[in-house]
């Protein structure tokens, strides 16, 4: 039992973006697997270095997209449950028919700037 989560943006593959690769990037974009459907908790890291002050205020801007698999039972649901200055914590609905190749979830995390601040 796992969750997998898969960067899409800046990098791709399994490995976070480093620091130096996110400064030049505007977003992290990566997509979440569970293995189970008891798999719940995913933890993204985007390295983003956010201050507490952009935390305090919000940032980052997180957007969880649904992506229903074939053989989905039920409709899984997935929300920001933590974050952090270096990573951002999910959580997941517990649904029937997980376990799907493909991603569950594609998360978009925009880094705090200053014309959304």
């Amino acid at each position: 039992m796992a969750v997998v989560v898969t960067y899409e943006h800046p990098v791709a593959g399994i490995v976070a973006p480093t620091a130096a690769e996110v400064l030049r990037a505007s977003a992290v974009v990566a997509g979440v697997t569970a293995d189970a459907d008891a798999d719940v908790l995913a933890d993204i890291d985007h390295n983003m270095a956010i201050s507490v002050a952009d935390l305090a205020a919000g940032f980052p801007i997180v957007n969880i997209e649904m992506m229903l698999p074939e053989g989905w039972v039920s409709t899984p649901h997935a929300l920001a449950a933590g974050k952090l200055t270096n990573s951002l914590a999910i959580t997941m609905s517990a649904a029937v028919g997980s376990g799907a190749a493909t991603d569950q979830f594609r998360v978009t995390i925009l880094r705090p700037n200053t014309i959304i601040k």
